[in-house]
């Protein structure tokens, strides 16, 4: 499944609903440029079929969860983009 919401003409705003974290079958999620404030949440460790994570060019905030790490499961992420956002630390790695 691929789910592409990036560069809407009027911007998405507000934080990511938390059903985009519930499609376990995603393999692309892309809701960059947009507007979306907020934290990615530690439930995002259940795309583990994800290949490509874009979240970049938001207004998203806070330290990533640690759950970021487990992102594609057996070696499947292979683009991950989460430039221009006001994120703190480092990406983790599992």
């Amino acid at each position: 499944e691929e789910l592409d919401l990036s560069n809407q003409t009027k911007g998405f705003t507000g934080p990511i609903p938390v059903d985009v974290w519930r499609s376990l079958s995603l393999k692309i999620l892309n809701l960059a440029d947009n507007m979306l404030t907020g934290t990615i949440p530690s439930l995002v460790g259940n795309l583990d079929e994800l290949e490509v994570f874009d979240l970049s060019n938001n207004l998203l905030n806070s330290s990533l969860p640690s759950e970021l790490g487990m992102l594609g499961g057996g070696g499947s992420l292979k683009h991950l983009d989460l430039s221009n956002n006001a994120f703190t630390g480092v990406i983790p790695y599992q």
